[in-house]
């Protein structure tokens, strides 16, 4: 069938056009008869008996006329070698040869062209005729005739009887061209913009419309078909996967009442040895005694035994009297049993039996869910970028999964079976771990490293994760084995692990502050405060730094001089104050409870509190650290840090820290190209040890100038070009293990730091909590306070 496209178009002020599709019908026996047809044997060509061969003339034949022609051929060489004497012994070689290449010829039926045939495979070898064979594929794949809807509108008699319908694609309509005027024009109250394009019908035979719509239609049921193929699959390896589940809770059942059932017989053979120790050893007593009357008995019987041979009577009376103090006195105990046959076995069973029967009652429970995984909801994280980015060893909640039942409704049970996979880093060689919220997850050598799991026990499940290694990272959910979508399509996560840490918040709301040196932060009630030096006073936050209220000390906040701030207790304050050398202790309203100073101390600049020893540690220009009883006022030691060489360090802020075990951690001033030292005292100030610090980016000599503890960790600030980072150490390791750094929001001049712990919210197995560590700090340069999350 020849397709012929034509544009019929009206006048040129017409807005739309006519597009006519032209067609031309062969018949499909003469198109069989004329290209599909032996011209030799008058048999349609197949691809096996009838199979066509190409022949160099260009000429095809099938090879079954092929193979005779050329045997026939073969025959007549060889009868005119026999009448021609050529088959004697006596030819030469040449001949011989000569003679084969003519048997190996014949001529075609077509044009009498001289055929070589092959003389590896004979006729067979010779090349197939490959465009009757495409041929015979498109008549074999549609071997329908096609029927040709024809007009019927003008009756029998008719004169266009036999003429084929058409079909308009744009107004869906089918008509006869001769019956029927198709309307290609548009109305008059149409009104057309001139910006719109003309309207174009593009009009085909209904014959060729039926089969376009026929092969969509089945084009479409494929589809169909494919998909539920694809649901029957995985209906399938749900059932396989049921049957395996069914195995192993009956194997584990199985092997759990074994062990009970064990846990029974072993008690069953510990009394059954009981029994027999406690009855073999009444029976030893009772067969010792039946051995001594035995002898008894036998002594008895041989003294009277002779009783006739005495001829004595006074012989026989003596035998007697024997006998009677046998009887009247005891012998030796043996007339009496000296064991007891008695032996119970005393099984409480009614209380036994209660108690199992309880236990068993609550041991172990068949445990289902309905949660369609197809309709599950994953809520990844927002990110500013296309990917999510997450800092290096910051522990990051990246997705929230909703379980959702087959109807549509939000589970509201846990325990699914959520699986989680990770790749990466896709820059590298990836590697895979995998976690779910069974308790099982993947580590690497460095322990902090994992994806886990949190379930809530509501439905809804947390993603959490923190890596060392940065790079790209995908991360596959599952629940039930099956994928869960993200972002309505996609199956995974990407995200990236990067070395920035930017602050989670800024201080911006509420009244400015005018150089905040110091802070600090109370664990219960989870309020901060700042000392704001340049205003002479004391700004109350949240955790969250948002204002809550402002605290005033006149005495102790005056000269706007105070350098440092430290939380006493749940209910006092403490500050320093450089001018006056004076330390206050204040109520958390602003109140003085008592203050008190020492003459050793020179411009103290900043404070810690040891709240399990009840000491005051005030840090002073000198780099000395002078120890008070926070109850008395009185001084305990001084540490004279005169390994720094007398050198401040460049120390803005809190130069001391506490650390988990009430050491005293202090910034030393030596320091070596790419290496910072810090001093480590006993709670006493008795010096234990150093800590030295190796960077391998950095080069400088800049010392540490401020210090922040929260449980192992070392926090620590130090000056990189023209900002600051800041360094996080481990206190065990005595190893650097981050970098707090943040590409647009650079820290100018930090001055005070605090570190807390928090645990995450909304986690009801206490198993599954897991701390988030945060530090805020105050920036002199920027009169700022920022926060982050450093681990």
């Amino acid at each position: 069938m020849v397709t012929v496209n034509s544009n019929n178009s009206s006048n040129g002020t017409s807005s739309n056009s006519t597009q006519l599709v032209e067609t031309v019908s062969i018949d499909y026996d003469d198109f069989n008869d004329a290209f599909l047809t032996c011209a030799t044997c008058l048999c349609v060509y197949d691809g096996v008996e009838r199979a066509p061969k190409l022949l160099p003339c260009s000429h095809t034949v099938c090879v079954h006329c092929l193979t005779r022609i050329a045997a026939a051929a073969n025959n007549r060489r060889t009868a005119q070698d026999l009448n021609n004497g050529r088959g004697n012994s006596s030819q030469s070689s040449q001949q011989q040869q000569e003679s084969q290449q003519q048997r190996q010829t014949f001529r075609c039926p077509i044009c009498r062209e001289l055929i070589v045939v092959p003389q590896n495979g004979g006729v067979t070898a010779l090349p197939p005729s490959f465009l009757v064979n495409q041929l015979l594929d498109l008549i074999s794949t549609h071997r329908r005739r096609t029927l040709i809807p024809t007009c019927c509108g003008g009756g029998v008699l008719s004169s266009h009887i036999n003429q084929e319908l058409l079909y308009c694609e744009t107004c869906d309509q089918v008509f006869c061209s001769i019956c029927t005027k198709h309307e290609t024009a548009i109305s008059e109250s149409t009104i057309i913009s001139s910006k719109s394009p003309p309207l174009v019908h593009t009009i085909i035979p209904v014959s060729v419309a039926m089969k376009r719509t026929s092969e969509i239609m089945l084009y479409k049921a494929n589809e169909c078909v494919s998909k539920l193929n694809y649901s029957r699959d995985g209906v399938c390896a749900e059932l396989e996967r049921l049957d395996t589940a069914r195995n192993e809770c009956l194997s584990t059942l199985d092997d759990t009442f074994n062990d009970l059932m064990n846990i029974l017989e072993v008690r069953k053979q510990q009394l059954q040895q009981q029994i027999n120790k406690a009855c073999d050893a009444k029976n030893r007593i009772l067969t010792q005694q039946l051995s001594a009357i035995d002898i008894e008995k036998n002594k008895v019987m041989d003294e009277c035994g002779n009783v006739h041979q005495l001829l004595d009577v006074q012989s026989i009376n003596q035998r007697i009297q024997i006998l009677n103090d046998r009887l009247q006195k005891p012998t030796g105990g043996i007339e009496e049993p000296r064991e007891n046959a008695f032996i119970a076995l005393d099984l409480d069973v009614t209380a036994i039996k209660n108690v199992v029967n309880n236990a068993i009652e609550q041991m172990g429970r068949v445990r289902t869910t309905t949660t369609c995984p197809g309709n599950c909801t994953l809520n990844v994280a927002e990110s500013n970028e296309e990917n999510l980015l997450i800092p290096r060893l910051v522990d990051t909640r990246v997705a929230t999964l909703i379980a959702v039942d087959y109807d549509g409704n939000r589970r509201n049970l846990g325990g699914d079976p959520v699986t989680l996979k990770l790749i990466g880093p896709l820059d590298d060689t990836q590697q895979e771990r995998t976690a779910n919220n069974l308790g099982h997850q993947y580590h690497e050598n460095n322990t902090s490293d994992g994806v886990r799991i949190i379930d809530h026990k509501n439905g809804q499940y947390t993603i959490c994760l923190r890596l060392s290694i940065c790079g790209r990272y995908r991360l596959h959910i599952y629940v039930l084995g099956r994928p869960v979508a993200c972002n309505g399509s996609t199956g995974h996560i990407d995200f990236s692990i990067i070395k920035n840490i930017d602050p989670i918040c800024q201080y911006s709301k509420g009244p400015s502050m005018q150089q905040p040196v110091a802070i600090a932060v109370d664990h219960h009630s989870t309020r901060v405060y700042v000392l704001d030096t340049g205003n002479c006073r004391i700004r109350v936050l949240d955790t969250h730094l948002n204002y809550i209220c402002d605290v005033q000390n006149i005495e102790a906040l005056r000269g706007r001089s105070s350098t440092g701030i430290g939380l006493l207790s749940d209910e006092t304050l403490v500050t320093v104050n450089w001018r006056t050398n004076i330390v206050t202790q204040m109520t958390l309203g602003g109140e003085t409870v008592k203050s008190w100073t020492h003459s050793n101390m020179v411009e103290p600049m900043c404070v810690v509190v040891d709240r399990t020893y009840d000491h005051v540690l005030i840090g002073d220009s000198s780099c000395n650290i002078h120890a008070f009883k926070a109850t008395t006022g009185q001084h305990l030691f001084t540490i004279n840090n005169k390994k720094s060489n007398g050198k401040s360090a460049e120390c803005v802020g809190t130069f001391m820290a506490i650390g988990p075990d009430s050491q005293i951690i202090v910034i030393s001033g030596v320091t070596t190209t790419g290496c910072r030292c810090l001093d480590i005292y006993s709670c006493k100030g008795t010096y234990e040890r150093s800590i030295t610090v190796m960077t391998t980016t950095d080069k400088s000599t800049h010392p540490y100038s401020s210090l922040a503890t929260c449980n192992n960790f070392i926090l620590a600030t130090r000056r990189h070009y023209n900002s600051y980072v800041i360094d996080l150490i481990d206190m065990e390791t005595e190893k650097l293990i981050n970098t707090v750094d943040s590409n647009g929001c650079k820290l100018r001049r930090p001055a005070g730091m605090v570190a807390f712990s928090e645990v995450q919210d909304s986690v009801i197995d206490d198993s599954q909590q897991c701390s988030s560590y945060y530090l805020l700090v105050t920036d002199v340069a920027a009169d700022s306070i920022k926060k982050y999350q450093f681990f």
